[in-house]
């Protein structure tokens, strides 16, 4: 049986994943025009952008892990990472008294009912990481729960790019000096320091994946009552495993391409300090305030820095243009997201500038 490439869907694989997307749409739409009431359309919303926020940011948490580890079986790194995600949100649940987004909702006022676009941006989330463009979960999702904390989130976020840049440009900039065969564009591991590395890399994993979910997984509950009781929080956990899953089982989808493009980045050692400096970067950020901040645009700074000094210092027959067209394609597309979710939050203050509107105000 030939192996699925889900970084390259076929024709048909489109327009089934089109026709599921097009049909949570029509359920959607079903179910807030027809006055279903927001508890039960913020879990929908849950189980989408379960999916949607998990399978954009996999791509910065488990992305190396998934391209370093693709001869490992997905119930293995699934069994290990959903255990580790149902420990943080149970710690979470148990130490603030039943709320699991880790401060990072503080200053967003819960919706005493949710707008139409504020429950379609888990859809079209999914339809821009089909796409393969890095968009920030952070201003689509949050954007449009707490419109006066997209300034702080915008300079926390793009202050995060350059510190990520600046360190990636220190860090492989020693690296490269201290051994540099080995980050030559045809340097190949040995095979027992390569198994030493494969089992640290379990454990940077599980590092960053807990300091991402303190993180970011404020950009899904965000649809769920901020106190869950243990039933709730129960339901929450294993859809998000379900998700995390789907992402696994799929090598991380269409948008894992960012990662695989990157220099070297399939060897253990390779992605285990990538996984390193990002996980102290997403946690220096935490402790500095808790408004949240796009870990895209963190986790591009980071890849782009690395791959300038890779470029500078080792790969000297390789064109330059093309290390700039990846870096370059990257803060593209990413940017291109942030206007995207920047359009949506002022769409949606002019169709509901009062959050329970069910009619936009021009049309009243």
């Amino acid at each position: 049986m030939n192996q699925i490439d889900f970084q390259h869907p076929s024709f048909k694989d489109q327009i089934r994943f089109y026709t599921l997307v097009f049909l949570s749409f029509l359920v959607m739409s079903l179910g807030y025009y027809l006055g279903i009431s927001s508890y039960i359309l913020g879990w929908f919303a849950f189980c989408i952008s379960a999916f949607s926020v998990a399978g954009n940011d996999a791509v910065q948490t488990v992305g190396t892990f998934i391209e370093s580890k693709k001869s490992v079986h997905w119930f293995p790194k699934l069994a290990a990472l959903g255990g580790l995600l149902a420990l943080v949100f149970g710690y979470a649940w148990w130490s603030a008294s039943g709320e699991v987004h880790f401060h990072r909702l503080d200053n967003f006022t819960p919706p005493a009912e949710y707008n139409f676009l504020q429950l379609i941006a888990p859809i079209i989330l999914v339809i821009i990481t089909r796409m393969k463009s890095p968009i920030s979960t952070t201003f689509l999702i949050l954007g449009l729960f707490g419109g006066q904390n997209i300034e702080k989130m915008l300079t926390k976020s793009f202050l995060g790019y350059m510190i990520a840049f600046i360190t990636a440009l220190v860090v492989w900039g020693i690296l490269v000096k201290v051994d540099p065969k080995e980050y030559y564009d045809d340097h190949i591991p040995d095979p027992r320091t390569e198994r030493k590395w494969a089992i640290l890399q379990w454990f940077s994993t599980m590092f960053l994946w807990a300091a991402w979910l303190a993180q970011d997984a404020a950009n899904i509950v965000v649809y769920l009552p901020r106190q869950l009781n243990w039933m709730e929080l129960a339901g929450a956990v294993s859809i998000l495993i379900g998700a995390l899953g789907i992402i696994l089982y799929t090598n991380g989808g269409t948008i894992q391409e960012i990662v695989t493009e990157k220099s070297d980045i399939q060897w253990s050692k390779a992605a285990t300090i990538v996984d390193l400096v990002y996980a102290s970067i997403l946690i220096l950020f935490q402790k500095i305030s808790n408004m949240p901040m796009s870990t895209t645009w963190v986790f591009l700074g980071m890849l782009a820095g690395r791959e300038i000094m890779l470029n500078f210092l080792t790969y000297r027959d390789a064109p330059y243009l093309e290390t700039f067209r990846k870096v370059g394609k990257d803060v593209l597309l990413a940017s291109i997201g942030i206007a995207v979710s920047i359009f949506i939050f002022l769409l949606a203050s002019q169709f509901y500038p009062e959050k329970t509107s069910f009619i936009p105000k021009f049309l009243k």
